[in-house]
């Protein structure tokens, strides 16, 4: 018989396409399986899951979300930082950006990025393999899924490319 394990509950509000924005609970794992301590919302949506468990707050429905409908998700005002993204994300960049969803809001923030040592551009950021990222806004941080986006405003030029030195 299967093991049960206590999960950590969170409040989070979703955006799906041409549907009201919905407020409710999801749950994390204790145990994150690439650092140490509880998953994180960012590892959930980045996760290899089809459907997202989510109980409704309006009328305590449990509703299975497909991941790939999700445009974003937003944790709640008393959700810890370290639920949201792992403590270890190290910034390597920041950029000021607008984000327009296909839908046509925007959202405005920081995009904080982690990334190797011989990439630094914005646009090597969002192609990479995740299919969320992160946006630092004054609501909060927004997990938002890049195949919901329209277009990403970069405010300030991106740096070159950083060359490759090792054959000079």
């Amino acid at each position: 018989m299967p093991e049960y394990i206590e999960k950590i509950r969170v409040t989070i509000r979703v955006s799906r396409p041409r549907e009201p924005v919905m407020e409710g609970v999801c749950s994390l794992s204790p145990n994150s399986p690439s650092h140490d301590g509880p998953e994180t919302l960012l590892e959930l949506v980045n996760a290899p899951i089809t459907m997202l468990p989510f109980q409704r707050e309006s009328d305590d429905a449990m509703l299975l979300l497909s991941r790939t409908d999700l445009q974003w998700v937003l944790a709640g005002p008393g959700v810890a930082p370290q639920l949201v993204r792992p403590a270890s994300y190290c910034f390597t960049r920041e950029e000021r950006v607008s984000v327009r969803m296909r839908g046509g809001e925007e959202l405005e923030g920081v995009l904080q990025m982690e990334m190797p040592e011989n990439v630094n551009r914005t646009s090597d950021f969002l192609n990479g393999p995740e299919p969320f990222f992160p946006l630092t806004t004054r609501q909060g941080i927004f997990l938002i899924q890049k195949a919901c986006t329209r277009e990403v405003r970069l405010f300030d030029s991106s740096p070159l490319p950083i060359a490759d030195t090792a054959g000079l």
